[in-house]
């Protein structure tokens, strides 16, 4: 039987690893650029035509475009989960807030047991929270990712944008209403290792798939596919939906 410390300090890392995940699809397929391109995105709906741009140009606009992000809101639903090992946390669901470039908060649900329970995370700079599956009250984590190695474009997991396969062009799309530009490309799952904890075979690769705003050049959804972490089949996909831009949130470290 775990503790209560141990069972938040896991909990805690398999939450900020999905969110983890969804920057890096995101900051992954906006970092392979050509100086030279510059799209500007139509200010007018997708179905009044225009000229289609080339995937070097739309990831261009994007890494720009997302520099001056200041908040933006994220769900994330895994399908297709592998079997949950004893004494595994496994993330089925997450919704939640970042606020660049340090602040998280996301209520989560997870198999924890075998049973399902919902957690509630904070993140602030380099401290984090989490409530306990069994009491609700809120505990201290330590131990887990700092957010800002994921949200600033110029470190950290913007060292991965040349790992990034076979990108292809934009193809258009639409989610949840937003006219968007899909672009796919593959990545080895070595190359994420140190968020998701590895255990996958080497040469496994991810599918990646992002649809980026035809408006806004700004990312809407963001899919995985392939086994990123232990306990992941070929089948499983991890699906992120943003949305909410720059929009004002609060996010302050819970009462202990």
């Amino acid at each position: 039987m775990f503790s209560a410390y141990t069972i938040g300090r896991l909990m805690g890392k398999r939450i900020v690893a999905s969110i983890a995940l969804c920057l890096m699809g995101v900051l992954l397929l906006t970092g392979c650029v050509a100086p030279h391109f510059r799209w500007a995105p139509r200010t007018t709906s997708s179905t009044t035509g225009g000229a289609k741009p080339t995937a070097q140009q739309l990831i261009a606009s994007l890494q720009k475009n997302f520099r001056s992000v200041s908040a933006f809101h994220v769900a994330m639903q895994v399908d297709n989960p592998g079997p949950v090992a004893q004494g595994q946390v496994q993330i089925r669901s997450a919704d939640g807030d970042v606020l660049m470039p340090d602040k998280v908060k996301a209520l989560a649900s997870v198999i924890l047991s075998g049973q399902a329970v919902q957690v509630n995370l904070i993140s602030v700079g380099s401290s984090q929270f989490i409530t306990d599956p069994v009491t609700g009250q809120w505990r201290v984590v330590k131990g887990v990712l700092d957010p800002r190695t994921l949200t600033n474009p110029d470190t950290g997991l913007i060292s991965l944008i040349n790992k990034v396969q076979n990108i292809s062009q934009p193809v258009s799309d639409n989610v949840n209403g937003t006219a968007c530009w899909r672009i796919t490309g593959q990545l080895d799952a070595k190359y994420i290792a140190f968020f998701t904890g590895g255990g996958v075979p080497a040469g496994t690769m991810l599918h990646t798939s992002a649809c980026i705003g035809q408006n806004d050049a700004l990312p809407y959804q963001v899919i995985i596919t392939g086994q990123a972490a232990a306990g992941d089949t070929p089948q499983t996909t991890r699906t992120f939906v943003l949305s909410k831009y720059n929009e004002s949130i609060s996010i302050n470290a819970p009462q202990i």
